[in-house]
């Protein structure tokens, strides 16, 4: 007998860069501006929750106007060499990394150097205009990542609430046996107390 393997080719992240991709393409398309940064920022802001994917467009946008001003800065200073291409990202990234832009470092330093193929003349321009486009791609992919298979939350929160219940439960009665002892050690309780405590606010 051959066993036939299934393969589960579109996942939820998939379907949602898909999705995202498009329509910012479209939306560009239909603006008459070059989508090519959008789509890229698009693709790379897709994230795995849509919180995380709200949290980083807002780190992921002035970290691409760093690498875009880069970009028109080293242009106009040098054109388009290798050398530009180098100094570019480096100083993308060194600057990502000094103002604590982590989550923005890729797309800033991809936007950079992908500016520097579209962009001869009219610098500033060129620069509000990939600006713009590269918000159209933050905002389609966390508006996409929000709307479209959103993930449920719902049994991991019951689980780890019936976690929490048994786990205060224990306590309580370890507790209460406490209470009963004139000499009894009060600093593990208390510990454990301070974990559910920590627990329960982060839910």
């Amino acid at each position: 007998m051959i066993n036939i393997k299934k393969f589960n080719f579109l996942g939820g992240r998939i379907i949602k860069t898909g999705i995202a991709v498009f329509l910012t393409a479209l939306i560009c398309q239909s603006i008459g501006w070059p989508y090519m940064l959008a789509v890229i920022t698009a693709i790379v802001t897709i994230e795995p929750t849509a919180a995380d994917s709200i949290k980083k467009a807002f780190i992921r946008f002035p970290a691409s106007a760093i690498g875009a001003a880069f970009a028109m800065l080293y242009t106009f200073l040098l054109g388009v060499t290798p050398l530009t291409y180098m100094l570019v990202a480096v100083s993308t990234i060194i600057s990502c990394s000094k103002l604590r832009l982590h989550a923005g470092t890729l797309v800033a330093t991809l936007t950079g150097v992908a500016m520097l193929t579209i962009v001869h003349d009219h610098y500033f321009i060129s620069f509000l205009i990939r600006l713009a486009t590269t918000s159209i791609g933050l905002l389609t992919s966390s508006l996409v990542n929000i709307i479209v298979l959103p993930p449920n939350y719902t049994p991991i929160i019951t689980r780890k609430i019936q976690n929490l219940s048994k786990q205060m439960s224990s306590v309580l009665q370890q507790r209460g046996s406490e209470l009963s002892q004139v000499h009894a050690c009060h600093k593990q309780t208390k510990l454990q107390f301070q974990q559910l405590s920590a627990e329960i606010e982060a839910l």
